[in-house]
């Protein structure tokens, strides 16, 4: 069992018929349009699946009694070589978060940039390690001035791509997930906060963000 640990939530959302998601922390629940929102989600992993079968592996979790869908965004599927991008196919993003959409089913996007998933290098794209321009990434996950270059310029280019999906903006995504089990690899805070930043920088504060630890490490 994995500990979910809420970074920042919709706190102050108006109560208006605005479309709201947000966590009610005097009460211990999730907000969804002022009504109390429990969810049942599906971990689907577009990247892991022919695209062709998308559309049929959301209705059977929705068949199946489920209101969510939750996945991973893999970098390293998205971006194979510096400032080459990739969204054809099984990395069609965007074409996966529209039939969530469509199914009306709520999305978490847990974006990372690290993911673990059980994918090759956490959905960090191997070329950190060393590239033609010369700058080598010492230590990824962490402050390092390279690591951290390459992470900002990728969020540049995905982040406005999901931002017309959050759920205030007429999407299916209600939360976003920032890195992945961190706790278990280091204790950069320095690290995590211009994580956040970077994310609330472009998507707004006023998302409910999220990472994910074990127990004891948080």
């Amino acid at each position: 069992m994995f500990l979910i640990v809420l970074l920042v939530s919709c706190l102050g959302c108006s109560t208006t018929a605005a479309r709201e998601f947000y966590i009610d922390w005097e009460n211990d629940r999730f907000v969804k349009d002022g009504e109390t929102f429990q969810y049942a989600s599906a971990g689907m992993h577009y990247f892991r699946i022919p695209f062709q079968y998308w559309e049929h592996r959301i209705m059977a979790a929705k068949s199946a009694g489920m209101n969510a869908i939750q996945t991973y965004v893999a970098w390293n599927a998205h971006e194979p070589s510096p400032g080459v991008y990739n969204w054809a196919g099984s990395s069609d993003l965007i074409g996966f978060i529209e039939l969530v959409n469509a199914a009306e089913m709520s999305l978490i996007l847990r974006v990372g940039p690290y993911i673990c998933a059980e994918w090759n290098f956490g959905g960090l794209p191997p070329w950190l390690l060393g590239h033609e321009e010369g700058e080598d990434v010492v230590s990824v996950r962490s402050s390092d001035e390279v690591y951290m270059a390459a992470v900002t310029r990728w969020l540049a280019v995905l982040l406005p791509k999901i931002k017309p999906y959050l759920y205030k903006n007429g999407g299916p995504i209600i939360m976003v997930q920032v890195e992945n089990e961190y706790g278990s690899f280091g204790c950069d805070h320095e690290y995590m906060n211009a994580m956040y930043d970077a994310f609330s920088s472009i998507l707004g504060k006023d998302v409910a963000y999220f990472t994910t630890d074990g127990p004891g490490l948080v």
